[in-house]
């Protein structure tokens, strides 16, 4: 008998089937079973792919936020130490040579007296004791004699500190209490800002460093660690008797947020302006 290729010319070929019999004795497709497990060995070694492509997303998200958290502690930790390393070097600075500027001095906090704006200005005329009413001209800064300001006078010999009634005038500073001794013509006076900086815990763990001056407080850096600060009289020893202070150790650690990321550390040493 002929096939129905040889019977229908151009008919198309059927593709070879394969029959075999179950265990049960019923007809099975044994060319379907071997698809089936090609079908489940493609999704095994597709979820495999899958898992490692998934792996490798979450490890490089991983990363990419460990560096960002280590970018934020290295800037937190930078823009602490240069405050801090501008303004504690101008410690004193204003007061008489050899006068401590150095107010109270910690292991996490430090307060000093500092024109930290070199706000200066000379008398014109002289002021009797009792005046409080001073005629000066200003050399630097007249914007910072402001109302509530400590201002310090220096004669020849002496100084004097008093506070300032109002904002300074074109040519007039007020006093809110009178001189105590007579000053003459070009003694100097300068706005003397009272500094403090401070490390305080914040909520939910690490701590900020607050800087304050006359009153005012900012944060002026979060997310740090530790600060740790080491003071050193002249010759380089530690010392906790402020007149004896001339050099400052800063040392500032910042942790990462998140707790992922490294672990930044500054160290330097600030010499006094007034030391």
């Amino acid at each position: 008998m002929k096939s129905l290729h040889e019977q229908i010319p151009g008919a198309a070929i059927p593709l070879e089937t394969t029959w075999g019999r179950g265990p049960d004795g019923a007809v099975r497709d044994e060319a379907a079973g071997v698809m089936l497990i090609e079908l489940m060995l493609a999704t095994l070694v597709f979820l495999f792919v899958a898992a490692g492509g998934m792996r490798f997303l979450i490890l490089q998200h991983q990363w990419a936020v460990r560096q960002e958290n280590t970018a934020e502690a290295q800037q937190q930790i930078r823009g602490a130490m240069d405050f801090m390393e501008r303004e504690l070097g101008l410690a004193g600075f204003g007061l008489p040579e050899g006068e401590a500027g150095i107010l109270a001095a910690g292991i996490q906090d430090v307060d000093f007296f500092a024109n930290l704006h070199a706000a200066a200005a000379g008398l014109t005329v002289a002021a009797p004791p009792g005046q409080t009413g001073l005629t000066v001209h200003y050399d630097r800064g007249p914007e910072f004699f402001k109302e509530g300001k400590t201002i310090q006078i220096c004669g020849w010999s002496y100084c004097e500190r008093r506070t300032l009634a109002r904002d300074g005038e074109s040519d007039h500073l007020e006093l809110t209490e009178g001189v105590a001794a007579l000053f003459g013509p070009d003694s100097r006076i300068q706005v003397l800002n009272r500094v403090r900086y401070e490390l305080r815990p914040m909520e939910g763990g690490p701590f900020k460093l607050m800087r304050s001056v006359d009153g005012g407080s900012n944060a002026v850096a979060e997310g740090l660690s530790s600060m740790e600060l080491i003071y050193r009289d002249r010759g380089g020893q530690e010392t906790m008797n402020l007149p004896d202070i001339r050099r400052i150790q800063i040392r500032l650690t910042a942790g990462p947020s998140g707790g992922t990321g490294t672990v930044r550390r500054l160290s330097n040493e600030i010499y006094l302006r007034n030391g």
